[in-house]
């Protein structure tokens, strides 16, 4: 099934909501702030886990244009916090929200 120019522009935005969320909720912390938070931690992974979902939709056509994203990445994390995460490392989700979610929200600028 090929995926509308709209199913791609609203999954862009769920994810695009959810990198400024995460900005949101890491503003200002530590790594061991962060992992002390527990309900900043929970939002930042249920954020992520949004990313991952909308991610996993986007048609070939909105992924190929940025090559360098680990789309596929953001799917297994996806899995990960869905199916195991009792077995979550907070502090690769920590380096996860800190460095690679505004990378990949400078990246969806340039879109």
């Amino acid at each position: 099934m090929l995926r509308s120019d709209r199913a791609d522009r609203g999954l862009l935005a769920d994810i695009r909501e959810s990198t400024d969320w995460i900005a949101r909720y890491i503003d200002g912390l530590s790594s061991d702030a962060f992992e002390a938070d527990s309900l900043r931690r929970d939002a930042t992974a249920f954020r992520l886990l949004i990313i991952g979902e909308a991610a996993g939709k986007l048609s070939p056509a909105v992924t190929g244009k940025l090559p360098d994203i680990d789309w596929r990445g953001m799917l297994g994390l996806r899995h990960r916090l869905a199916h195991d995460y009792g077995s979550t490392d907070f502090s690769v989700i920590w380096a996860i929200a800190s460095i690679e979610v505004p990378r990949l929200a400078q990246a969806l600028e340039n879109l």
